[in-house]
């Protein structure tokens, strides 16, 4: 043996004979790599450029509140603007459609504050419109101004800047680009070992949504109002629209070009979609998406798998409207429809008290949500120990985007109530909400759980195993998932295990070992 390699395996031997007494006290002897991962990790808090690398690296199991149109970054909207023909709002940077008369010479009509695009970002201004289109459809470089004085109020914004360049309204080209915004973020999944996603978008454009509204008249009770939807060819509607999910789906494959090449970029990533609902709209609309979202996933449960309120919950409409949405949900969408509610994404000064104390409640009493989005307001809730205790007990997940809390409500570091979720025993899972707007990925969520939170690796680990957990998958696609996210996590802790020298490896034991008679607890041997 050589004599280098003799003060480690020694001290190997004394760690694992360590590990063997602490046994006796309750200490579990299982998993060699994953402790010595456990302990690698610790060892790089003073690193955050290394604690990244690691994340990046690490499985990280699901995203499972991200918004498909948000997901994308501004300079892929922008080309996707040049492509299409679109025009631009110089003074608002704001993307509108090419005018129906618009003439070859005067592409985008008679105004000049009116300019194509491509015209636009080229030439010698154009990195200068550039660089204003991104800042004006994300959150980079953002500082308050009289005009926009809040994170919160860019964020939203952005959306009614760019929208044009995620589909039109002619169904066919909508989806089209669809399919492109899934396989882009499919393919940086991939390269962020997420394994799969389930993007929100919205399936129903706004004038068959006032059509079908239309229908409704003066009926306010949910059965009148959604026997009139019938009469008025809801069950017809949903069929196209299903016919249509099944057309993008493989719209989809043929881009991500998986057949017999399944180890390209992408092709390792499952997905589905949930249908938005917005939640700002007159209450017939809202009830009209509500109806069409939940007869979309009964029928084409393979693609569409729940629904999902969204926009700004503290917007008036929203906020006078709340209980009669969660009523909506639970008279058309439970017990067969997965539902997945924004609630709580609300703090202190941006509304009134009395609109802090429910919204949480209400969505899983209510509206039977399984999983909440964000629920950044728990801590103002009437009875919070008992609403985190009926959450955990009825194991309802919380979506935390802790960079979009930051951006939008300025709640950050110990003001977050994330480690108040992991003390309660309700389940948590870490998402993007909007990647692109806010310019992330998944990583960097990992990374602030870490660094702003204090998370260790088997904590962070465990996220991602609760993202498959509370997946809106059938159990044995779920079953399928997390038996393929367990092996991706014991080659990757080999792997990191394999990256130390033996010494390396022991000096890992040993502080995990250390740090877990600290907890209380037992290192994971």
């Amino acid at each position: 043996m050589s004599r280098r390699l003799v003060p480690a395996v020694l001290l190997l031997v004394l760690l694992l004979g360590i590990g063997l007494l602490m046994g006796r006290a309750g200490f579990v002897v299982l998993n060699v790599p994953e402790a010595v991962t456990a302990g690698t990790f610790e060892a790089m808090r003073g690193d955050l450029r290394q604690m990244r690398a690691f994340l990046q690296r690490m499985p990280k199991g699901a995203d499972l509140h991200t918004h498909l149109s948000g997901a994308v970054y501004a300079e892929r909207l922008v080309a996707w603007a040049s492509q299409d023909g679109l025009c631009l709002s110089r003074p608002e940077q704001v993307l509108l459609p090419r005018p129906s008369d618009a003439r070859d010479d005067a592409p985008c009509g008679a105004d000049p504050g009116l300019v194509p695009v491509a015209e636009a970002v080229s030439g010698p201004g154009g990195q200068r419109v550039f660089d204003l289109l991104v800042d004006a459809y994300s959150m980079r470089a953002f500082v308050p101004t009289p005009q926009v004085p809040s994170g919160h109020d860019q964020f939203f914004a952005s959306f009614g800047k760019f929208g044009p360049a995620t589909g039109g309204a002619d169904t066919p080209a909508r989806l089209d680009r669809v399919a492109e915004m899934t396989v882009d973020q499919l393919r940086i999944y991939d390269a962020a070992s997420v394994q799969y996603a389930e993007f929100m978008f919205t399936f129903l454009e706004s004038a068959e949504r006032r059509r079908l509204a239309a229908a409704i008249g003066t009926q306010t009770e949910p059965k009148a109002m959604l026997a009139a939807l019938q009469r008025a060819g809801l069950k017809e509607f949903v069929r196209r629209r299903a016919d249509e999910l099944e057309g993008l789906t493989a719209r989809i494959d043929a881009l991500l070009g998986c057949a017999g090449a399944a180890d390209r970029p992408g092709c390792g990533v499952a997905y589905r979609f949930i249908a938005q609902v917005n939640r700002n709209s007159p209450l017939a609309e809202v009830f009209v998406q509500t109806a069409v979202a939940a007869a979309l996933v009964r029928a084409a449960p393979r693609i569409v798998v729940g629904l999902n309120y969204v926009g700004p919950e503290d917007y008036r409409t929203a906020l006078h409207d709340y209980g009669t949405h969660m009523s909506y949900v639970a008279s058309l969408a439970p017990p067969d429809v997965p539902v997945a509610m924004h609630a709580g994404e609300l703090w202190l000064g941006l509304v009134p008290p009395s609109d802090l104390d429910f919204h949480i409640r209400a969505a899983v009493e209510v509206a039977g949500a399984r999983r909440i989005g964000h629920g950044t307001a728990i801590g103002f809730e009437r009875d919070m120990p008992g609403l985190l205790a009926e959450m955990a007990r009825r194991k309802v997940a919380v979506e935390i985007a802790l960079t979009s809390s930051d951006v939008i409500l300025g709640v950050r570091g110990r003001e977050h109530p994330i480690t108040t979720y992991v003390a309660a025993g309700v389940p948590v899972v870490l998402a993007t909400d909007d990647a692109g707007v806010s310019r992330i990925d998944l990583t960097n969520e990992y990374v602030r759980a870490a660094r702003d939170h204090g998370f260790d690796y088997r904590a962070l680990k465990n996220f991602a195993r609760t993202s498959i957990r509370s997946a809106f998958l059938p159990e044995a696609e779920k079953a399928a998932q997390m038996q393929k996210l367990d092996a991706a996590f014991s080659r990757f802790e080999q792997r990191e295990a394999q990256r130390l020298s033996m010494g390396e490896r022991a000096q890992a034991l040993l502080a995990e070992i250390i740090r877990g008679s600290r907890r209380g607890g037992g290192a994971a041997l």
